[in-house]
């Protein structure tokens, strides 16, 4: 997803200046130069803030998000194999894989030019690699993570994990694209977040 993907809780918060990252998926890659931000990150974009970003953060919203991504041990994140597989197809035929995972996700499919395969590859690279528990365990700041019971990519097992030692929101019946299928109620949750930190 590139910044588009916020335009839903963006437009419901007018009176909130926002500066959106683009990961390089679709569009020119693109890192803010923040000063004591209220970070708010969906899925792989909470790995990639807590990577790039530099702190301190004033607090931080998590939306479907994981601070590692696949299954090791006895942590139950996503199934290694099922992600390697999308990997070695990504290079035969981009447009079924990415049809494919956004339709798991629940969002429509998209034309396959709108995507950069180098910057997808690397993206399922980093899925598989990165494992950020350690640096999440050291946040100095206020968190808040939200998530569905019934998102088919971080499961609530998953999430649990994840998340187990900072207020969590688990929302019912809801899936990956929090940001579009519960926009307004994701918005309040980000107004409430910013009035906690920065007015109380």
């Amino acid at each position: 997803m590139g910044p588009e993907f916020w335009v839903p809780v963006i437009d419901r918060l007018p009176d909130y200046p926002m500066v959106c990252a683009n990961l390089g998926f679709s569009g020119t890659p693109f890192k803010p130069v923040t000063n004591f931000p209220l970070v708010i990150a969906h899925s792989l974009g909470l790995m990639w803030a807590l990577i790039n970003l530099p702190r301190p953060w004033a607090g931080l919203v998590s939306i479907n998000g994981f601070t590692r991504f696949t299954r090791i041990n006895d942590f139950p994140g996503f199934d290694p194999n099922r992600l390697a597989r999308m990997r070695s197809r990504l290079c035969v035929d981009m447009s079924t894989v990415m049809d494919d995972f956004l339709r798991l996700c629940g969002a429509e499919s998209q034309k396959p030019h709108q995507y950069h395969k180098a910057a997808l590859s690397q993206g399922l690279e980093l899925l598989a690699e990165w494992d950020t528990r350690e640096s999440f365990s050291r946040m100095d700041c206020p968190v808040l993570a939200i998530a569905g019971t019934a998102d088919p990519i971080v499961t609530e097992s998953h999430t649990r994990a994840c998340f187990s030692k900072v207020p969590l929101v688990m929302k019912t019946g809801g899936k990956h694209l929090m940001p579009h299928t519960h926009a307004n109620w994701i918005a309040q949750c980000i107004v409430a977040m910013h009035q906690d930190i920065f007015v109380a």
